[in-house]
């Protein structure tokens, strides 16, 4: 019964870790937010993160956040939700989830499958720093 709870408790420290990450990005993509957005999603990642991207390109965490800082409000109105959140695996430092994005923009609506590696730091909101992104798009 114990070791149930603590993984219940564990999915939902992830899933709320998942949903605040993607509020963030949508409120820097989407409003003309304070630069302090953009510094709390760089230090919800761990120093060695790496993204590769839908299109399949390979970055690196100066890669993805040097490209998010020229992306402040480019997407006016941008909403990002996240739904199907599932703890795939855990061990004592990491957490693997997978989940569905979807962006919705000027009435269009894109999703991904993403898959996240994050690492367990009780410093970190929700107890958790990402450590690795995989997207692959959705198609409809």
């Amino acid at each position: 019964m114990a070791r149930a709870r603590l993984v219940t408790d564990l999915a939902g420290r992830v899933a709320a870790e998942v949903e605040r990450q993607h509020r963030l990005l949508a409120r820097w993509l989407g409003t003309e937010c304070d630069s302090s957005v953009l510094d709390e999603l760089r230090e919800s990642h761990s120093p060695g993160f790496t993204m590769t991207t839908a299109e399949g390109a390979a970055l690196a965490a100066e890669d993805l956040f040097s490209g998010l800082a020229e992306a402040r409000n480019t997407a006016p109105g941008l909403e990002i939700g996240v739904d199907d959140i599932e703890l795939v695996a855990s061990s004592p430092g990491l957490a693997v989830v997978r989940f569905r994005e979807t962006h919705r923009h000027h009435g269009g609506t894109t999703q991904r499958r993403t898959t996240a590696v994050l690492r367990q730091d009780p410093a970190a909101p929700n107890g958790f720093r990402w450590q690795h992104v995989h997207e692959t798009t959705v198609g409809f």
